[in-house]
């Protein structure tokens, strides 16, 4: 079964999957197909010396094997650390499967096909593969010694990406503070688990000569151009199919080695093939995300406010970049962020990405923000528990004030819009703050742990090609583009690049093009992730959609009215100014005068009796726009959590949750609100639960849904929530991103709201999660401390 691209109508998506009625990646079944597994390195660092495949292959229904020596001469490296300028990013060669080492546990090192799936994790036990172990760098600090074990051979180091930048000077305001906070944070590594897990179909029609491949991608044609690339085909030879996509957050919009090596095989045996990853191998193998370290040195003034800061942020980028955007992704994004919603004049940051023997990082949900916006809120507390002030007063003292916008950081940045301070003044009223703090205080005298988290954030949204470049990035496909045909009965499909995977996609661009052109939303179809059905554009990534896809709709949408009214003008006999409205093309201050857009959209197609078109009109009513967004727009909000801790069991429970968020102008609120407080549950199960840990010997030992943790609905409490609209200025309507604003304020709020809550036993957060565990080894080594001061010779 050939499947074309997800065409439904803006109120049928949420039905059809509440339903069951979806078409995912596993739904589709073709004539033929067959399954592929992956052989993978046990080792974090070691020499492939043998791979023995003999007895494998004598299995009942085996198909092939696909070592790295067979798809060496047949397929293009990749440039992982590319594209990008050379002094900020560094280009090695990457082919599917390694040619000679493995470089962290769980890299695919062969692949098998097979009838069933069953056959092939046999053919999996039946893989003889020798290996001669290396040294293997497992943390940043290796990373960066001299005498660290080479990951990559084609590099002089393990610096896959460096970049300092900054504007001021930070050594004389940190000289004229009155005091100076100097923090090291630690955040741990984590990835996405997303309902559905990785998967490809690759098929090839040899009679087209032709790839057909299904993947559950968030970005349909940059992944065309990467199997284009790497096998060697022009993009017309490749056809992308997303189907219905089970959740991605970040995790889905890069490229793997494995969807390469299907595509290999698919038209070597001319029959297609299927890998849909399990649990442990995507957590094993999928992209990881957030392991930092962040060290910060900032200047105060006695009065609670910033004047310079001072950071170095390193990241864990595991064993390789993933593209497109490749290592400088984490790095840039966190020393752009730290500087926060506030008033910092000087600033100097080092941002280094650094190769280490780990399952590779790419984007995952809020990445690099995140981190940002945590250590300068954790800076804030800092300062207020020095200065005596409330945490919500030294925030005030220090915010981007409505009159400042545009306002350019020290970082780089351009916030466009936004009244940082009114966002956080509501959330505190909604929140009743002093009453909380009342609380608070009735409950210490109680011996209970009430803890008041209250954080003020700004994130980046729809980056595009300019800003990519003023990063290191070029050659990026930072532009998105949209089609809107009607036809001659008025009914109208809209084509876009974007990708939903859960965002609503369809329901807002049908309801944004059925309100453009005075129809139902009913007569809109919107059609999406095949490429070759859309325009291309970069997909659905740095939540861009609204933005960068809605321009390219809103501008396709322009063309279509002023296409209609000219048509309508030959019905009407009139100059006069027209508008849309419930089917008809009315003129606008005589609405007895009106022609029903079907009779208009049919004349465009030669199917009216009553007017004859001039031979120099263009027949048809279809229009394909792009549009790069020109500067980031930055979303911003304020959040407010409360939580009680149990010293005894260090047991965290998320009580109240306030929220208020502005994104700009609101096409849909209801997926606003849902995007938000969904965003807001990944944050809290980033801050509370979730860590994947590796052992000395670089292997992952939180390899399941046992040991990586993640929320239950219990965990996640009620929220309340406000939405405040500043358009901005440089989009369409003035939209802004939303997809990671949930997770960003969550991330700092939790944390905060336990530090406070567990600030009578001096326990200082300074790094994530919040684990039970975590929380008792704190919690023991400040008691242990308070015993070691109170008896000396104790100690």
């Amino acid at each position: 079964m050939i499947m074309a691209a997800t065409e439904v109508g803006p109120r049928i998506e949420p039905d059809r999957l509440v339903r069951g009625k979806g078409q995912f990646l596993d739904d589709v079944k073709l004539p033929g197909m067959c399954h592929a597994a992956f052989v993978r390195s046990p080792h974090a660092h070691a020499r492939i010396t043998r791979i023995v495949t003999d007895e494998a292959l004598r299995i009942g229904g085996a198909l092939a094997v696909l070592t790295p020596e067979d798809l060496l001469p047949y397929v293009r490296a990749v440039r992982p650390g590319e594209p990008a300028v050379s002094t900020f990013s560094r280009g090695y060669n990457r082919y599917p499967l390694p040619v000679d080492t493995v470089t962290f546990s769980g890299e695919p090192v062969a692949m098998v096909v097979a009838e069933s799936r069953y056959i092939a994790e046999d053919m999996l036990d039946a893989i003889q593969v020798d290996y001669e172990p290396l040294p293997a760098v497992l943390d940043v600090a290796h990373s960066l010694a001299a005498d660290a074990p080479r990951i990559q051979p084609d590099l002089s180091d393990n610096i896959l990406f460096y970049r300092h930048f900054g504007e001021g000077d930070v050594d004389r305001a940190l000289e004229a503070a009155d005091f100076v906070i100097d923090q090291t944070f630690y955040f741990p590594r984590q990835t996405a688990v997303p309902i559905e897990t990785r998967g490809v179909i690759a098929a090839f029609e040899p009679a087209w000569n032709r790839f057909t491949i299904w993947s559950s991608t968030q970005t349909p044609h940059p992944a065309r151009t990467i199997f284009a690339n790497v096998l060697g085909v022009t993009e017309g030879d490749v056809r992308v199919i997303a189907p219905d996509i089970g959740g991605s957050f970040g995790i889905k919009g890069t490229g793997y080695p494995e969807a390469i090596a299907l595509a290999f095989l698919a038209r070597r045996l001319q029959r297609p093939i299927k890998w849909v990853e399990d649990r442990r191998e995507h957590l094993l193998a999928c992209a990881h995300a957030h392991e930092q370290q962040i060290q910060v040195t900032v200047a105060v003034q006695g009065d609670g406010t910033i004047p310079a800061i001072r950071s170095k942020v390193l990241v864990d980028q595991g064993s390789h970049a993933l593209g497109p955007v490749g290592a400088g992704l984490e790095p840039m994004t966190t020393g752009q962020s730290i500087v926060g919603p506030y008033r910092v004049a000087h600033y100097d940051c080092e941002a280094y990405g650094l190769l280490t023997n780990k399952c590779p990082q790419g984007p995952y949900r809020g990445v690099g923000t995140l981190q940002g916006i945590f250590v300068i809120e954790r800076v804030m507390d800092t300062i207020a528990e020095r200065l005596g002030l409330d945490p919500a007063e030294v925030r005030r003292r220090n915010l981007i004030q409505p009159h400042e916008f545009p306002y350019p950081t020290p970082a780089g940045r351009l916030y466009d819009s936004g009244n940082y301070p009114e966002a956080l003044e509501r959330v505190l009223r909604l929140a009743d703050y002093d009453r909380l703090r009342q609380r608070q205080a009735e409950a210490r005298a109680e011996g209970q742990y009430l803890g008041i988290g209250v954080v003020c954030f700004v994130e980046h949204t729809s980056t595009g090609s300019p800003d990519y470049r003023k990063r290191g990035a070029v050659g990026m496909p930072a532009f998105d583009a949209a089609t809107v045909r009607m036809d001659a009965h008025g009914n109208v499909d809209v084509k876009v690049s974007a990708c939903s995977s859960g965002q609503g996609h369809e329901r807002v661009f049908a309801k944004l093009a059925a309100a453009e052109l005075g129809i139902a939303a009913e007569r809109v179809r919107v059609v999406q992730g095949d490429t070759a059905m859309t325009p291309f554009g970069s997909g659905s990534t740095v939540s861009r959609s609204a933005v960068s896809t809605g321009g390219a709709l809103n501008l396709a949408l322009q063309d279509l009215k002023s296409k209609l009214f000219q048509l309508a003008r030959f019905f009407l006999d009139t100059d006069a100014e027209l508008e849309l409205s419930d089917g008809q093309v009315i003129v606008k201050h005589n609405p007895d005068r009106q022609v029903p857009l079907a009779q208009v959209a049919g004349a465009a197609y030669n199917r009216s009796q009553e007017i004859t078109l001039p031979e120099t009109f263009e027949p048809g009513l279809e229009f394909t726009r792009t549009f790069d967004p020109p500067h980031q727009v930055f979303g911003n909000g304020a959040h407010i959590a409360v939580v009680r801790v149990d010293p005894e069991t260090a047991r965290v429970q998320v009580e109240q949750y306030y929220i208020v968020e502005d994104c700009g102008t609101i096409l849909d609120h209801e997926v606003v609100e849902g995007q938000v407080q969904g965003g807001v549950a990944q944050g809290i199960g980033n801050a509370i639960f979730e860590e994947l840990t590796y052992d000395d010997a670089g292997q992952l030992i939180t390899a399941s849904l046992m040991d990586y943790l993640v929320p239950y609905a219990t965990d996640i409490p009620v929220m309340q929530a406000e939405h405040m609209e500043t358009p901005s200025p440089f989009t369409f309507n003035g939209v802004k991103g939303v997809g990671e604003a949930g997770t960003v304020g969550a991330y700092a709020a939790v944390p905060s709201a336990v530090a406070d809550a567990l600030r009578p036993l001096g326990v200082e957060v300074t790094g994530l999660p919040v684990s039970p565990q975590r929380l008792w080894e704190w919690i023991r080594r400040c008691h242990q401390s308070e015993v070691s001061n109170a008896n000396p010779s104790s100690s």
